[in-house]
């Protein structure tokens, strides 16, 4: 018989935001990437279940696997708030196909592995998948056990063994072409710039060189930033075009680094002489975008039609601790020039780091208006979350600075540690700092008559319909919000005088969180470029 595997996307308890709000739905990059590696294998056949895409509850989601019969199940967990979902999927399929090997990975299950395989699956991945998936498809197959394949925690009988570390991979190139036959385009839609607008998801470059103190890039990546050659990524970018999609979410990290810029450049030169034709959303840091003028110029040629940076902050003493690396100035000029290229541009901030203070918090809630009259369309407003594989949440945990371990609420937009101006204050800035800018642009924009060009103008003006559309649901939202803070006060004042977190389990997951996990062999420690 052929060997069958499944891949799954599970939905956060809470549903994803980008969704419910934005009709953003980009395809499972990563699953595909896995499935590529399953159908090596001759005569392997592959199936993906996408939770939300396929707008399906957690039983129809194991009724559906347990009917497709695999030999592998691989759920994917780079959302925390995904944990107990994927549990409840892999112990549930596990009790109807008890031979079925359940298999976890993303960020949560390289940082939480012991505690993934006793949620329910039988390995955890640490990092890179694409190898790894690969070999364990092959133990499966040949009857063997996992110990030979690396880079894994698993079961073995009432044991958990880890196996030696696996080296990155160095030559992206070498992967298999993502097979995007396996997904239905119509699904992975992006309604707020158009009802009939589809994305894909690709990768040019994997990993971070930088260190701030909020994120698992760095240990997931192992440090280093590689990136795809310029035919590659072309080919890509066509396959997707074939395949229906309209705009190409690049999942990069950061998708310009600065020993970068020159491939970059020739890439964007490139899809302008090839007439690709796609509009694509990127990831970029201020400090670069900042300097290079020129190259976002030609970008916006090339396509680039959303621009995220990641702010942070509007306190510098705040920026220094989280070890950002960037500093104020930087993000009005990179605001200014991509929204002078007519780029739509969305800002990443936080609230809630537990050393800001109050003053910090009103800091940052005046620069983002600072960014908006700079030329900002968009602020997300993020609540400041110690994800396991970071610095934060080692400390916090180590501090006693948690008060709820329920993954549910690591989503990001929730409160869940202590901070010095206090979780339930911290959710109220939050609330105010998202409404309240989008009220200060409109009132901005009509006081000073700006008007904008070219496609941004489209995407705006078909975002304001989007918006106007939704807004029964953004009033559900604002009017539950009482609801929600409530919540955050309860969970609050019940974690900090009674939730005790055991030092055996403190033990166990410091043991694995914020660990680089691959064997570090190649001799450059920050970048792995290729320059064509």
């Amino acid at each position: 018989m052929a060997f069958k595997a499944l891949f799954i996307r599970p939905s956060n308890a809470t549903g994803s935001a980008y969704m419910t709000k934005w009709g953003f739905l980009p395809a499972p990059l990563g699953l595909l990437d896995l499935a590529g590696e399953i159908l090596r294998i001759p005569e392997a056949e592959v199936k993906i279940i996408d939770m939300e895409g396929d707008n399906l509850t957690l039983d129809d989601v194991v009724s559906a696997s347990v009917n497709y019969k695999p030999d592998l199940v691989g759920i994917t967990l780079h959302a925390t708030a995904a944990h107990n979902n994927a549990g409840y999927i892999a112990r549930k399929i596990k009790e109807s196909l008890p031979d079925t090997v359940m298999v976890a990975g993303g960020h949560h299950a390289t940082f939480l592995p012991v505690e993934i395989i006793n949620s329910g699956f039988d390995i955890s991945v640490l990092g890179e998948g694409d190898e790894t998936i690969y070999d364990i498809a092959m133990a499966i197959i040949n009857h063997h056990d996992f110990s030979t394949v690396k880079g894994i925690y698993y079961r073995n009988g009432n044991r958990i063994l880890k196996t030696e570390p696996r080296e990155l991979i160095s030559d992206l190139d070498s992967l298999p072409y993502p097979p995007l036959e396996l997904l239905d385009s119509s699904k992975y839609t992006f309604k707020v710039y158009g009802e009939h607008e589809k994305v894909m998801c690709l990768e040019t470059s994997r990993g971070c060189p930088y260190a701030c103190d909020f994120c698992s890039v760095t240990p997931t990546w192992g440090n280093k930033w590689r990136n795809k050659s310029n035919d590659r990524i072309i080919e890509e970018m066509k396959r997707a075009k074939r395949a229906g999609y309209t705009w190409i979410f690049f999942t990069d990290d950061i998708f310009i680094v600065f020993p970068n810029v020159k491939q970059r450049e020739e890439l964007f030169k490139r899809i302008i002489e090839e007439k690709i034709d796609m509009k694509w959303i990127v990831q970029m840091r201020a400090d670069v975008t900042s300097k290079n003028p020129e190259l976002i110029k030609l970008a916006a040629e090339a396509g680039m039609g959303i621009s995220f940076l990641g702010v942070e902050s509007g306190s510098k003493e705040i920026l220094k601790k989280m070890h950002k690396g960037e500093f104020t100035p930087q993000s009005v000029d990179a605001v200014r020039i991509l929204s002078q290229n007519n780029i739509v541009v969305l800002v990443g901030m936080m609230i809630g780091a537990p050393y800001e203070r109050l003053r910090d918090a009103i800091s940052t809630v005046r620069f983002s208006r600072k960014l908006g009259r700079a030329g900002a369309d968009a602020v997300q407003f993020s609540i400041y979350t110690p994800l396991p594989g970071t610095r934060i949440f080692d400390n916090a945990l180590k501090n006693n600075e948690l008060f709820t371990l329920d993954w549910d609420r690591y989503d990001v937009l929730t409160p869940v540690m202590k901070t010095k101006v206090g979780p339930v204050l911290d959710q109220i800035i939050q609330f105010y700092a998202s409404y309240s800018f989008y009220i200060y642009k409109f009132i901005i924009g009509k006081i000073r008559n700006d008007r904008l060009g070219g496609i941004k103008k489209k995407l705006i003006d078909n975002g304001t319909q989007f918006i106007l559309k939704m807004m029964p649901v953004y009033l559900r939202d604002f009017f539950s919000f009482p609801r929600f803070l409530f919540r955050t006060y309860d969970l609050y004042s019940y974690g900090r005088k009674k939730m005790k977190i055991s030092q055996e389990r403190i033990k166990e997951i410091l043991q694995t969180s914020n660990k680089i996990v691959y064997a570090n062999k190649q001799k450059n420690p920050y970048f792995m470029i290729k320059n064509k």
